[in-house]
């Protein structure tokens, strides 16, 4: 049998910029409204739950949207599949812009928006398979990975300053036309694939997307994942919303609560690089992770306890460190374990699940608390990530490459 040809261009990084680009943008769309929320309900003449209510909508529109987009993904590839998702988002993220304050048009707008994020985040790791070699997979998910965070970073940060300097309507003009720019760069020089396979270790026989599920589903690496991702999502969603309400009966404010936000975030991005690049070089999966997420739980458990401010700020970072870090890892391994399954399949399903701890746990612990502390609810979040580390320990090492 003959040696497979394999070849590494260079145009894979214009081709994750441009990705990385569009879900930056994608992620600033869902979470422009958080920082502005009192502006937001004077411009649309709403209530404080209808503001919340468009960034939650997001997570509920990821449940059923995640099916049709890895089946189409896995039918007609990477550019096809997160194409629909930029140009989604170019024509809703600019549609919200002219809506004016009409609530219910802005409303539908972000719908539109949120059905572009599946079509985007499931193809992560198809992205990485299609352009990048196995010693660099890991590396460029999580490059992908941390879109998310800074996404949500520079939303924090810019839109109060255009609302502030300028108005809400400037804010959202600046936000829509980030969204065609996006989504015209990307269609117009983002490809598919190269010519040559990054790596000999790309299967032809994959199954399609509906018996892939069957598949998953049989898959106890894959179902110890579906868990971890349920818990360890929820309990980031949850943190992050709730930041404000669970710093403030400890005594600080909402600047403080922001600060913190900043620290989980800016941590995440940090432990997404380092952890990633460190996998790829070790060619190790379990083990890192068990690390990771031994970070996030301990970094938690002193959270949960602490009233000191450097603390806090010590554990946030670590919090964001270790289990954003965490992630594209997770990802990675979620590929290896389900071969010949397509990788949008494994990925879009995590990413679902994702979402669904999201909505649960933020609906489920809103009401955990001692005398306005959310102490008890902190220490359940701490306990399910001690249960993501042990569940781990269940799981198999499966190596990207045999050294």
């Amino acid at each position: 049998m003959s040696t497979q040809k394999i070849e590494i261009y260079s145009y894979r990084w214009i081709v994750l910029l441009l990705y990385f680009f569009a879900n930056v943008v994608s992620n600033m769309l869902w979470t422009n409204f958080a920082p502005v929320t009192t502006h937001a309900m004077k411009f649309y003449n709403v209530d404080e739950f209808s503001i919340i209510f468009i960034s939650l909508m997001f997570l509920i529109v990821y449940v059923p949207v995640t099916f049709l987009a890895a089946w189409i993904i896995d039918k007609y590839d990477f550019k096809i599949g997160a194409g629909i998702g930029v140009l989604l988002n170019g024509i809703f993220g600019f549609l919200r812009c002219i809506a004016g304050n009409n609530y219910f048009l802005a409303l539908s707008f972000s719908v539109g928006i949120a059905v572009a994020q599946p079509f985007l985040l499931n193809t992560i790791t198809k992205l990485s398979a299609n352009w990048f070699p196995e010693t660099e997979r890991t590396t460029a998910t999580g490059i992908s990975v941390i879109a998310t965070a800074i996404g949500v970073a520079l939303a924090m940060i810019l839109t109060p300053i255009l609302v502030l300097n300028f108005d809400f309507r400037f804010m959202l003009l600046i936000y829509g036309l980030l969204a065609l720019v996006s989504s015209l760069l990307f269609l117009i020089f983002a490809k598919n694939k190269p010519p040559i396979p990054p790596s000999a270790n790309i299967d032809a026989d994959k199954v399609f997307v509906f018996q892939g599920f069957k598949l998953l589903f049989s898959n106890r690496n894959f179902l110890i994942l579906v868990v971890i991702f349920f818990l360890a999502m929820g309990i980031f969603n949850m943190i992050t919303t709730y930041i404000e309400l669970i710093v403030i009966p400890r005594g600080y404010n909402s600047i403080f609560a922001g600060i913190l936000g900043m620290l989980i975030i800016i941590g995440g991005i940090v432990g997404t690089i380092l952890i990633s690049v460190l996998s790829d070089k070790l060619n190790q999966r379990k083990n890192i992770m068990i690390i990771s997420l031994i970070i996030a739980t301990f970094s938690l458990l002193i959270f949960s306890f602490s009233f000191n401010s450097l603390l806090l700020m010590i554990s946030s970072f670590f919090f964001g460190f270790g289990l954003m870090g965490a992630t594209p890892i997770a990802l990675e391994y979620s590929v290896d374990a389900t071969k010949p399954v397509p990788e949008a399949s494994s990925n879009g399903i995590l990413m679902m699940t994702g979402s669904i701890g999201g909505i649960v746990l933020i609906i489920s612990l809103e009401n955990v608390k001692i005398s306005g502390d959310y102490f008890p609810g902190l220490i359940i979040q701490t306990i399910f990530l001690l249960i993501c580390v042990v569940l781990v320990l269940f799981s198999e090492e499966i190596k990207a490459r045999n050294d």
